[in-house]
């Protein structure tokens, strides 16, 4: 019998593959591994000639971590290897594993980890994942207030969220400990907040920097007054939204980091992230990824080149309206909007 190469051809491009329960495309696993082939290209280092393999593994669980959490919140198996192809291409993903040789996505493993176990229904253990990413950075405390906000909507209980206070607010004062006396510089932060308006130039031999000072206690006034506002409605009435939680955590995370002294830019690396996901459920939003992408690219720029491709302030004037967009979506979900156009 004769066997037509075209028609052998056509078959196998077609042809679909079952793994357990889950079934793909040849073309699907193919589009996989020339992606992850670009992957690790991308990733070889700029100035040695052995990839640092640490960091390559951990961008890789993470993409696979991220095409899981997509999938299953979504079912969709183009945007499961849209997300994947994304964060192993991602421009800031590039710039601190592959140049700058962060530990930054130890703490996007770990969020993404926990995002994937909250469904359950006790949620120990997101709260636990969720604990551990507070101790490992004072750049996520954030995330503890995201997490006050879904136990006022009974998501968490209060063992748990007594369990992140005690995580967030330990390495909270261990962080600002290590601030004193710390000898920042000016060149010390690239991360484009409201250090960049006011100046970010740290205050050299005194105990405790007073411009620094206000923005701990700006930062923590504003957080606890979004925390009010959003108590004044019902974010999750029903079903959780991961659109909604996802909203929730890049605004505490934005809107911590636009007022928390001595933030470098790999303070944006997991918002990047979790902006990716945010957009691969909500695909209406867009923009929200792509100027938070740019955002973040720029504090990496600065710190890699000496200087970015526009003045730092523009940067933080986008962040800020990100900020107010998010927040604005997430009064309008609570009908916290309503109540006060009601009570007028």
């Amino acid at each position: 019998m004769r066997i037509n190469p075209d028609e052998l051809l056509r078959s196998l491009l077609f042809r679909k593959f079952r793994a357990g329960r889950h079934t793909f495309d040849f073309l699907e696993a193919l589009l996989a591994v020339c992606i992850t082939g670009v992957g690790y290209l991308l990733q070889t280092p700029f100035e040695a000639g052995l990839l640092h393999w640490p960091f390559l593994l951990a961008e890789w669980y993470l993409a696979f971590a991220g095409a899981v959490l997509v999938w299953h919140y979504t079912e969709n198996r183009k945007k499961a290897i849209g997300t994947y192809s994304i964060f192993l291409i991602l421009p800031t993903v590039i710039a601190d594993s592959a140049i700058l040789r962060s530990n930054a996505c130890v703490g996007a493993v770990l969020i993404v980890c926990a995002l994937l176990l909250f469904d359950q229904e006790e949620k120990w253990l997101f709260t636990a994942v969720a604990a551990a990413l507070l101790l490992w950075s004072v750049k996520y405390i954030g995330i503890l207030f995201g997490c006050i906000v879904l136990r006022q909507n009974q998501k968490l209980k209060s063992m748990q969220l007594f369990l992140l206070l005690a995580a967030g607010g330990a390495r909270f004062v261990y962080a600002y400990r290590s601030w004193l006396n710390a000898g920042y510089t000016l060149v010390t932060f690239h991360w484009p907040n409201i250090y960049e308006i006011v100046g970010k130039e740290a205050v050299q031999g005194q105990l405790i920097d007073p411009i620094a000072l206000v923005g701990l206690f700006l930062a923590a006034g504003l957080l606890i007054m979004a925390v009010w506002l959003f108590g004044q409605g019902t974010l999750f009435d029903s079903e959780t939204s991961a659109g909604t939680l996802l909203r929730l955590l890049l605004f505490f995370g934005l809107a911590a980091g636009y007022f928390l002294p001595y933030m470098d830019q790999s303070y944006g690396y997991l918002y990047c992230i979790i902006g990716v996901l945010y957009f691969m459920l909500e695909p209406g939003e867009f923009l929200v990824p792509m100027l938070l992408q740019i955002v973040t690219y720029a504090g990496y720029q600065e710190c890699l080149n000496g200087e970015s491709m526009m003045p730092m302030t523009v940067f933080s004037g986008i962040q800020f309206l990100l900020m107010a967009y998010l927040g604005i979506r997430l009064l309008q979900e609570a009908g916290v909007l309503k109540i006060c156009r009601q009570k007028n």
